[in-house]
């Protein structure tokens, strides 16, 4: 089974109706537990107050990178704005046309692009899909063909915060976290719905001052615009003129 098929499989269940469909997270950081698939249909607002704030910070022609369910997408069309959905997964893209999303791409957004936006908009652990801070760094040297000039990238993250499965839960997916030398975020993730288990998948959990170095290296001049709670934050990345 692909990785992501399950995350498909439970967002359509959900929008079919079906009341909670269970879906599952195991990680290398020791995560085990049951996702609320609600939280990707959320409404404007139901939104976290960094989301609302990131919405606020949007300009021009926005680009809403790894949509999802699209709940920043549909919440920035209510209001007006000219977006652009990108999603991975084909089955995700469908159910975001399905929603009222006007236009979406399916591709990974690692190695698509599309130039003339004003803001690159990537919320719910943006950069995870980049899996590691190599991935991240590869991204970083992309993601300025996506931008107008004066063109701003809005990230979300979180530092990774391993913890310890309990008794119930079952080991977490291979290979072990953390190998020797590495990045404590660069994390594997395993999901499961319905007792379909999609393959692990790298996923990147990336802390301001990481993402600060890293962001520097490749021309960017990073700035954190927001810091809620269990280590989340909302930083903007700009290019120097």
């Amino acid at each position: 089974m692909p990785p992501l098929a399950p995350f498909a499989e439970a967002l359509a269940a959900h929008a079919a109706g079906e009341s909670d469909p269970e879906l599952r997270l195991r990680s290398s950081l020791g995560e085990d537990e049951a996702l609320p698939v609600g939280f990707f249909f959320r409404t404007p607002g139901e939104l976290m107050d960094f989301e609302r704030y990131a919405l606020e910070l949007c300009r021009g022609r926005v680009l809403d990178l790894g949509a999802g369910a699209g709940p920043h997408t549909l919440a920035l069309q209510s209001i007006g704005r000219r977006v652009v959905a990108v999603e991975g997964s084909a089955d995700v893209a469908r159910l975001l046309r399905a929603r009222g999303a006007t236009h979406v791409v399916h591709a990974d957004f690692r190695y698509w692009w599309r130039p003339g936006f004003d803001t690159v908009l990537m919320l719910m652990n943006g950069l995870g899909p980049v899996g590691t801070l190599a991935g991240l760094d590869r991204f970083l040297v992309h993601a300025p063909r996506f931008l107008a000039p004066g063109g701003q990238l809005l990230v979300d993250g979180a530092e990774a915060a391993p913890s310890r499965p309990s008794r119930a839960a079952s080991r977490p997916p291979a290979p072990p976290w953390p190998p020797a030398g590495a990045y404590p975020g660069e994390a594997w993730i395993e999901l499961s719905h319905a007792g379909r288990v999609g393959r692990p998948f790298r996923e990147l959990y990336i802390d301001p001052e990481t993402l600060a170095r890293h962001a520097t290296h490749a021309g960017w001049r990073p700035d954190v615009v927001f810091e809620g709670g269990d280590d989340a934050y909302l930083a903007r990345l700009t290019m120097p003129s």
